[in-house]
């Protein structure tokens, strides 16, 4: 198959190298306003769209900037390109009713890329709450964001500002999607958020949100300028908590015994985002794959209503 990738920052690189370590397929660039080349991973840029329709790609991998997400994944739709869309979805919902609409009458085969769902700890939770009366669950990301791009002005880098889909709200969705995903779904999103630091341009450095969902009630955390580095999940049952450390791989369970057991999950750094793509062509010709464009739209638009002060129920 053709893959074309938008945007070779950092996550398409990152899929560039898997890609060509695990799969077979023909894999090309599109750089707008640059002659067609080669860069230095190997892979052939095109630089507009008329190239893109000689080339004639089967899947279209949007990795370029958020603000960029949904207009780029309309172009590949109206082309009739199967999409693997990097989250978000976008930083608003201009052009997303457009894009379903064309994604549900093509039929087109969809996925929005939350990769921390293929964590196998994740999955573990999961299937403790599955089994298991959960009570309560509290969730914290936290790090200090010039420590992600080291040498680089705050200016320059697009977690920072508002109107490149920045702020921890989009940037740190993943919480919000694994939180979904654990517990199957959101009902009704409440909190607080703002820029109370010098980490960002313009966009919220901090959230504090409260989730209902029909198990229980879930308090996260989220902030860019904490020098601690924490992505925690602290899940209590009926007669014993959980301490999930995505950062350590570990899970520690806290129960009647007075020394907590604890389980480690030695992973590489590359493990769910290869489990991911495995998914990804496991199904690349099911629309209803898990999370395809219809089904993430609903969280999305839930985490904008909460970012843009709607009332905000599921």
């Amino acid at each position: 198959m053709k893959i074309l990738l938008f945007g070779l920052g950092s996550i398409g690189k990152r899929h560039v190298r898997l890609l060509m370590q695990y799969y077979q397929h023909e894999l090309f660039a599109y750089r707008s306003g640059v002659g067609d080349s080669v860069n230095d991973l190997g892979i052939a840029e095109i630089n507009d769209w008329s190239a893109v329709e000689k080339l004639k790609p089967d899947i279209a991998f949007i990795t370029n900037p958020t603000k960029f997400h949904l207009s780029t994944a309309l172009e590949c739709a109206q082309r009739g390109y199967k999409l693997f869309i990097e989250k978000p979805i976008g930083h608003s919902t201009d052009g997303l009713d457009q894009l379903l609409k064309i994604v549900q009458d093509k039929k087109l085969v969809t996925y929005v890329a939350y990769n921390l769902r293929f964590h196998p700890l994740i999955l573990k939770l999961k299937e403790m709450i599955a089994n298991d009366h959960l009570l309560h669950m509290r969730v914290e990301c936290s790090s200090y964001l010039p420590d992600w791009r080291p040498g680089r002005r705050v200016e320059a880098i697009y977690s920072a500002r508002q109107d490149n889909g920045g702020g921890v709200i989009l940037d740190l969705s993943h919480e919000l999607d694994y939180i979904s995903f654990l517990l199957g779904g959101m009902k009704e999103l409440s909190g607080n958020f703002a820029k109370s630091s010098n980490v960002t341009v313009d966009a919220e450095d901090y959230a504090d949100i409260l989730i209902k969902t029909d198990k229980t009630a879930v308090n996260l955390h989220l902030n860019y300028f904490s020098r601690i580095k924490k992505r925690q999940i602290q899940a209590d049952f009926q007669g014993k908590t959980v301490n999930v450390d995505l950062i350590n791989n570990s899970l520690t369970e806290y129960g009647a015994e007075d020394k907590p057991t604890q389980s480690n999950v030695p992973l590489e750094p590359d493990y769910t985002y290869t489990e991911q793509l495995q998914y990804f062509f496991a199904n690349i010709n099911n629309p209803k794959m898990m999370n395809n464009l219809p089904e993430a739209a609903g969280l999305f638009r839930q985490i904008l209503k909460f970012k843009t002060g709607e009332k905000n129920n599921g």
